[in-house]
């Protein structure tokens, strides 16, 4: 696995343990306690943000930007990376790439931003043990893991992610792609479907990103794999309106959470369903 600051030092910043420059520390004095989210504040391309935490004087970096499209890891998690003053040493530091006053400006970004953004979250909440959910700076303090705003760490001088911030959305898609809601989710399946048939035993895994109608079109070989699954559709490799309503239909039939999205628990069980059985 790359990490961007650690492949493109620094110039502006300090030599440190590991041999390069950058705003960071290459190692960890506090165990991870959560996640600080933040808007970036510079734009809509992860790729571009990361370029600039790269050359930057300011002594600011994070362990991970994203943007609809890309997740651009920046540090290891056992680094402590600068983004959050006086919480370094006990969090995570997501940046979104956007803007914390322009929620509602653009939904297909916006709902894409998140989705992405929760699918990296789902992963450090169950590598260390997070639990999905907002805390308030009371708790944080007290050491209550879980996750918290940039703006509530540091109200002086941060507003981030924003007043308009989807919390719910976030947390709802985050849910979605954890191993411990899919188990519970599908015992429900069982218990409400007993005909039918399911075998996880061979299921692929899960791309790691969500299928949703969005402009523009989701496209791949990920998409087509599921699009010959699900059957009814032409495999096409693109996530238009067919696809939705054949995602919506298919996760109505299994007692799925019906909107339309292929994340991990729609896609396992898509794999997993034995239509001949």
């Amino acid at each position: 696995m790359s990490f961007y600051l650690v492949e493109n030092e620094n110039p502006n910043a300090k030599m440190r343990d590991n041999g390069k420059q950058g705003h960071y520390y290459s190692t960890r004095s506090k165990a991870i306690q959560g996640i600080v989210v933040h808007t970036a504040e510079g734009g809509t391309q992860a790729s571009n943000i990361a370029q600039y935490l790269s050359t930057t004087d300011r002594t600011a970096s994070a362990h991970v930007v994203i943007d609809d499209k890309e997740i651009v890891d920046l540090v290891p998690d056992d680094y402590t990376a600068f983004h959050c003053r006086g919480q370094n040493s006990k969090s995570l530091g997501l940046e979104i790439a956007y803007f914390a006053d322009k929620w509602g400006d653009d939904p297909v970004y916006e709902e894409a931003v998140i989705a992405l953004s929760a699918s990296w979250c789902a992963e450090k909440c169950e590598l260390y043990d997070i639990p999905m959910e907002k805390v308030t700076k009371e708790e944080w303090d007290a050491g209550k893991k879980g996750f918290i705003s940039h703006a509530e760490c540091d109200p002086d001088r941060r507003t981030d992610p924003g007043d308009n911030f989807d919390w719910e959305k976030f947390f709802s898609y985050m849910k979605g792609m954890s191993i411990d809601d899919y188990d519970t989710e599908f015992e429900e399946v069982k218990e409400n479907k007993e005909t039918q048939v399911y075998d996880f035993s061979e299921v692929p895994k899960w791309p790691g990103r969500l299928f949703m109608r969005n402009s523009p079109l989701i496209r791949g070989q990920d998409v087509k794999q599921w699009q010959i699954a699900v059957g009814g559709l032409s495999g096409d490799g693109i996530y238009g309106g067919k696809s939705e309503q054949a995602c919506i239909k298919f996760q109505n039939e299994h007692e799925l959470k019906a909107d339309g999205i292929v994340g991990k628990i729609t896609w396992d069980t898509t794999f997993a369903y034995q239509k001949n059985s």
